[in-house]
């Protein structure tokens, strides 16, 4: 969860790169009692899409597009995915 914690504050770092406002998050930092939701990453993800478009970078398709609380499994590769588009 720590790491997780990095990613708000890099979603909004390049949001104000981008002139945007800084987003809002369910949970702005995670401890070891909240576990990463598909919640965290939706509003990541739509924070950061926002982002990358106002800077003119293209948004590239994730490994589930649709996360559904509840019912999709947060992935390895959904996390490294947001971390790749942050660089």
């Amino acid at each position: 969860a720590a790491h997780h914690n990095e990613d708000p504050q890099a979603v909004n770092a390049l949001r104000a790169t981008a002139g945007l406002t800084a987003a809002t998050f369910t949970d702005p930092a995670l401890s070891s009692s909240i576990k990463v939701k598909a919640v965290h990453l939706q509003e990541l993800r739509t924070a950061l899409s926002a982002a990358r478009t106002a800077l003119g970078l293209a948004n590239a398709a994730y490994t589930d597009p649709t996360l559904t609380a509840g019912v999709t499994l947060v992935k390895a590769a959904h996390v490294q995915e947001l971390r790749t588009r942050l660089k």
